[in-house]
């Protein structure tokens, strides 16, 4: 219930914001807000996740509505939604699981950027307003920890408001009437014309929710369900048109902003809506007195704690390539759009994959390839499975596969002693999987590895991560340490 409280407080003035600058109205963000979020929370894939407008699609509908008009812009959302679950029903959502981590990094860094500048202006127009709900928010957090600290900071701006500083810059009055279909406004005259637009909007918001949805998996050590999300995605973008709400799309800052606040189930963002929906609707007297300079602080802090510090972290001990390709895609976020900066992204990471095995003396298919089945002479407790081939981006995704179908005892045994090479998504991912299969109770070891890949688990700090016993050079000694610490558990 805090992790929607404080989601729809956040969700608010963005929505408010988002639909006049598209040029549709504050009423269309806020239908998008909140009968797009219920829909999409309700049918979709990730449960954290919190769907909304957003500041990267903003570019894209005021050309539509400058062109189209706002009828255009409700058809070109539409037929977003519609192929968004036409896309999810052909299975396509896994796509943003062969990203590469420097991507996914900069597209969350970007994010926080923009979301960031976006309260920048309201941030400054009341400055003390501001810095007051930012300290609070920061002692609650360090001292009041179970208090919600966004609503903690928002409260006390609220009266700090009233009492004392008495800003004019608040929320306002809420032009909200239940909706009803617009179908009549739609130009259907120019279907045709409307299908790029509505391609490009599909494109973008299906790559920001699932990037969303990567992002809070991180957060959660959980997995979503991208088919399920991008139908959810779709069927959210469909009923928000149809009722005059801008297409909306799953937002890092605002799931970030959830997870923080204590968000864990698909109930957090179902609630955001209805949260929402409330506010707009019961406590209006009390929301259009709310500063927008404790808004924006909450923003501004949600922005910096929602950016993948760990991955910048990370940038002295990754080759060069790694921050090039995730300073690009941050910078391309901000000041062109998503498409754009995850398209170069790819492109740099894949040039770089190609130009490693082109150099490398025992070039091989990009990915994993065959992993074999249990050797015969071990107990019964343990499982070996070998891996062959150079281990970077294109190929986690299959890794995670394969090792889920075929491990099937408590003891397992990853023997790398094929794999050539690892780049840093490999690495991480290796990491952050095999984690998450030792928290379902198995015991892991990394077996067999080769100079290159692990050096490249020891610079991004898997070895750490997972225990040196359980990362071993050789095959036959992994083996006996699963063969030792299983026969002392048994």
């Amino acid at each position: 219930m805090i992790g929607g409280a404080t989601a729809a407080v956040v969700a608010l003035p963005l929505s408010l914001a988002f639909g006049i600058a598209s040029g549709a109205g504050a009423v269309a963000g806020l239908y998008g807000a909140i009968f797009g979020g219920l829909v999409a929370a309700v049918f979709g894939g990730c449960g954290v996740q919190i769907t909304g407008p957003t500041g990267a699609m903003i570019g894209v509908l005021v050309g539509i509505v400058s062109r189209y008009g706002v009828g255009g812009m409700f058809l070109a959302g539409a037929l977003a939604g519609l192929l968004q679950v036409v896309f999810g029903l052909l299975r396509l959502g896994g796509f943003v699981k062969y990203l590469p981590q420097p991507v996914i990094a900069g597209f969350t860094n970007g994010v926080a950027i923009l979301f960031f500048m976006t309260a920048l202006d309201d941030a400054l127009a009341t400055l003390s307003l501001t810095l007051l709900t930012v300290v609070v928010i920061i002692l609650a957090l360090r001292f009041f920890k179970r208090v919600p600290e966004s609503l903690f900071g928002l409260a006390t701006g609220l009266v700090a408001n009233e009492l004392f500083i008495h800003s004019p810059h608040v929320v306002g009055d809420l032009p909200f009437h239940f909706p009803r279909l617009v179908l009549e406004t739609m130009p259907f005259g120019q279907l045709g014309a409307l299908l790029g637009p509505a391609f490009t909007i599909c494109l973008l918001g299906s790559i920001s929710a699932l990037l969303s949805a990567e992002v809070t998996d991180g957060m959660l050590g959980v997995q979503h369900d991208s088919n399920r999300e991008l139908i959810g995605q779709g069927l959210g973008n469909l009923v928000s048109s149809l009722i005059g709400g801008l297409p909306v799309s799953g937002a890092v800052a605002r799931s970030g902003v959830n997870v923080h606040s204590g968000g864990r189930t698909r109930l957090s963002s179902i609630l955001h809506a209805v949260f929402l929906l409330l506010m707009v609707l019961v406590f209006a007297p009390l929301v259009k007195r709310i500063p927008l300079a404790s808004l924006a602080a909450i923003l501004m802090i949600a922005s910096v704690r929602t950016a993948a510090w760990k991955s910048v972290r990370l940038i002295p001990r990754a080759r060069w390539q790694y921050g090039a390709i995730m300073t690009v895609t941050t910078i391309l976020t901000v000041v062109k759009d998503l498409t754009i900066a995850v398209a170069v992204g790819v492109a740099l990471a894949g040039s770089g994959v190609l130009i490693e095995l082109a150099f490398s003396p025992r070039g091989q298919v990009v990915g994993t390839s065959k992993a074999t089945a249990t050797v015969s002479s071990l107990p019964a407790e343990i499982q070996v499975l070998a891996f062959e081939g150079p281990l970077f981006f294109a190929g986690v995704e299959q890794m995670r596969r394969r090792i889920r179908a075929l491990a099937q005892k408590p003891g397992l045994v990853l023997d790398f002693s094929a794999v050539t090479m690892m780049d840093e998504t490999g690495a991480l991912a290796l990491g952050d999987f095999v984690q998450r299969l030792q928290a379902e109770g198995k015991r892991v070891y990394l077996a067999g590895l080769q100079r290159k890949p692990l050096r490249m688990l020891i610079r991004m700090g898997v070895v750490d991560r997972l225990g040196r016993r359980r990362v071993c050079k050789h095959l036959d000694s992994a083996v006996r340490r699963a063969v030792q610490e299983l026969g002392k558990e048994v």
